[in-house]
């Protein structure tokens, strides 16, 4: 043994906060409006940071999904999506109908959430894919920067995600509404 723990001690009381509490602290400045921060799980968690290749792609994706929307639908960039009480991830995109309020958003109103993914990859998709899941996110795209491919999510009958289909930016994904998109178009060459 190396003496480290690997487990939380079982005697540690730990509080979780709510969207409310968060709230608070941004209004009493004890966070500031933009930190990278989300409240998953009732912790407030470090965002990974995104460097320009991230960047880059995240609004190149998000502007094309924006342009190329039917009229029913909208979509966010960036945004705070609120889960529930506990759970407000922030994802690059967040699709959802035009007749609702983006603030009364919720999971099975989503269309599509979208995480593009550098140094996330196994965060994105193991806990967030569970999470959107279990809020009833129809689809979720992990869009993998390294090894230059998306990972489609759909929720099943079950109300879980399935192996998720693998969509090489060179391939068309099919985007809400039905438009194709072509990553590679968007995307540098790494």
């Amino acid at each position: 043994m190396d003496g480290s723990q690997s487990a939380k001690p079982a005697d540690i009381r730990r509080r979780r906060f709510t969207a409310a509490d968060v709230q608070a602290m941004l209004d009493a400045g004890i966070l500031r409006d933009g930190e990278k921060v989300e409240l998953i799980g009732g912790e407030l968690v470090e965002m990974s940071p995104q460097g320009p290749l991230h960047n880059n792609l995240s609004a190149k994706i998000s502007y094309w999904v924006i342009r190329n929307l039917p009229e029913h639908l909208m979509a966010a960039a960036q945004g705070v999506f609120r889960l529930g009480e506990h759970d407000e991830p922030e994802p690059e995109l967040l699709v959802y109908p035009a007749s609702m309020d983006i603030n009364d958003v919720r999971g099975s109103d989503a269309t599509l959430v979208a995480e593009v993914s550098h140094s996330s990859l196994a965060y994105d998709l193991g806990y967030k894919a569970n999470l959107y899941a279990a809020h009833g996110v129809r689809e979720y795209w992990v869009v993998d920067v390294e090894n230059r491919r998306t990972l489609v999510h759909r929720l099943g009958a079950d109300g879980l995600y399935g192996e998720p289909a693998v969509v090489l930016f060179s391939a068309p994904l099919s985007a809400p509404g039905g438009a194709s998109l072509v990553i590679a178009d968007l995307a540098p060459k790494a």
